[in-house]
């Protein structure tokens, strides 16, 4: 199986020589294979979310090299990044970033209408895109109509409808309310399962963690341990929080 991201001794630091310097990633490698479900976890200041911003590009790696669907993305200039995370990337945010003046459906079009598809073509892809995550229902509508669970489920189709090769998310249940999170997870979990959709997110939340096959642990901008889900999900929740109590991070996650 061919890996959809690697990582190799990223190196991340903030600060100009001779001031003082805040090093955010330190040496961190390690891969993602394709169709693989990864979270990020660790304490407050522990380089996850710098991490995440590096393999999204919208930060750069001081040093150490990230290859993203095989292409380097360290020696890409700004034009070529914006092109490559426009096609290759997928995003899903805490707060949905959907655009209220737009409908759903023209929401979750946005990314091929950038890319200059026929409007046949985008609906075809809207639509399957909409079925799968069960908002067919809703795509009329604008994102001030519906709820905050029906606006993530949007906002994923968005982030899927290019067909990337990776969905990158970001505290994906932050904003909703438990019922709403847990239908979120399910459907990134049966997008997983079912249709083989590789997914790295960072959470702070041990419940969201436990919906990943894999799940990567930050300390001092290094990785601490990564554990494997061999188990029921509740048997692998369990394992996160006994890992979080040993990083003294279950009360500083935010």
């Amino acid at each position: 199986m061919r890996n959809v991201v690697e990582v190799n001794n990223i190196q991340k630091v903030y600060g100009k020589k001779g001031d003082s310097l805040s090093r955010a990633l330190n040496g961190i490698s390690f891969d993602i294979a394709d169709g693989e479900f990864v979270g990020i976890m660790g304490p407050s200041g522990s380089g996850k979310t710098t991490l995440l911003n590096v393999i999204s590009t919208l930060d750069r790696a001081t040093d150490g090299i990230v290859e993203v669907a095989g292409k380097n993305i360290t020696k890409m200039n700004a034009t070529q990044l914006a092109d490559f995370r426009a096609k290759t990337l997928g995003f899903i945010f805490q707060d949905f970033n959907l655009l209220e003046n737009l409908s759903v459906y023209e929401n979750i079009a946005l990314p091929l209408s950038l890319q200059g598809q026929s409007a046949k073509q985008i609906r075809a892809k809207v639509l399957k895109v909409a079925k799968t995550l069960d908002i067919e229902a809703i795509i009329e509508k604008y994102p001030s109509q519906v709820s905050g669970g029906q606006k993530q489920r949007a906002a994923a189709a968005r982030a899927l409808v290019h067909e990337p090769a990776i969905i990158l998310a970001d505290e994906p249940t932050g904003a909703l309310d438990s019922k709403n999170a847990k239908s979120m997870l399910e459907a990134m979990q049966e997008l997983n399962e079912k249709q083989d959709v590789s997914i790295l997110m960072v959470t702070h939340d041990a419940y969201s963690a436990s919906y990943c096959k894999r799940i990567l642990f930050i300390r001092d901008g290094q990785l601490f341990t990564e554990i494997h889900r061999t188990d029921s999900r509740q048997q692998f929740y369990k394992q996160i929080l006994d890992i979080l109590a040993e990083l003294g991070a279950s009360q500083d996650m935010e």
